[in-house]
């Protein structure tokens, strides 16, 4: 395995490194024996950490977590975790996303030498994934970029600039989600089994949390025992005051403020 200082000079030029051999022969066994027998139906399914001990390892991989604690300063979270088949294809066979989408909790940028982002996505291969299945592929570097992407290089057809990933089984692949990707779609495509496991700042939360308690109380002055704010009703809020006080944090979706 390379040295950690060459991994994230690779994420800092392309946007995307692999990490060869992360999962164990039997670990990768038994991941696809769950597969064969519960996860048939659809070609995304979200992940359920009471499926095994194998799943709960995917959080905290130990190679990936290295690097994500120096990518995050040793402050982020798993913000979801899902499953793909050969049959997934994201964002209608177009590639997505980009640099500097700050609102949406995506942008890549760099300070004092020092990597500063948001999403990022560990993808681990449980399976070979050679050219000839629809898998990952991606635009090297484009989450560095300073302009618009041209529309016509959000497709796969006669885009000299994307490039398609091969990876072997027991492999993850960590990338930027500024990074301009997608699924490239094959024709008669063979197998595909991975895993996305995908990380924010400890402080912010990309998809809505299904479970979230909306606010009804402002935090604390720390540091000061007479500060006591108390609960408040709600509904004693405008909409709008509401949607700034009330709702939790997430990015993925949230509605802009009406001014």
């Amino acid at each position: 395995m390379k040295e950690h200082s060459e991994y994230l000079y690779e994420f800092g030029i392309n946007g995307y490194f692999i990490l060869p051999s992360v999962l164990r022969d039997n670990e990768i066994q038994n991941f696809l024996d769950y597969w064969s027998s519960n996860l048939f139906e659809h070609p995304v399914h979200d992940v359920n950490f009471n499926w095994g001990a194998e799943w709960c390892r995917l959080i905290d991989c130990e190679p990936v977590f290295a690097f994500l604690c120096a990518v995050f300063n040793s402050r982020f979270r798993l913000d979801h975790m899902f499953c793909v088949d050969e049959r997934f294809v994201s964002a209608g066979a177009k590639l997505h996303h980009g640099p500097n989408m700050f609102e949406e909790g995506i942008y890549y940028f760099v300070r004092d030498k020092k990597i500063h982002c948001g999403l990022v996505a560990a993808q681990y291969s449980l399976i070979d994934a050679p050219l000839q299945a629809n898998h990952f592929c991606c635009i090297p570097g484009s989450h560095r970029g300073n302009f618009p992407v041209p529309e016509h290089l959000r497709t796969l057809k006669d885009n000299a600039l994307a490039r398609h990933i091969a990876l072997r089984a027991g492999d993850a692949l960590i990338f930027s989600e500024a990074l301009v990707h997608g699924t490239c779609k094959v024709e008669s495509s063979g197998p595909r089994r991975a895993v996305f496991a995908r990380y924010m700042n400890a402080y912010s939360y990309f998809r809505r949390p299904p479970q979230h308690d909306l606010i009804n109380i402002l935090p604390r002055t720390p540091n000061h025992a007479q500060s006591n704010n108390n609960h408040f009703d709600p509904r004693c809020l405008s909409p709008r005051q509401r949607q700034i006080v009330v709702e939790p944090a997430y990015a993925r979706g949230r509605p802009a403020l009406k001014e």
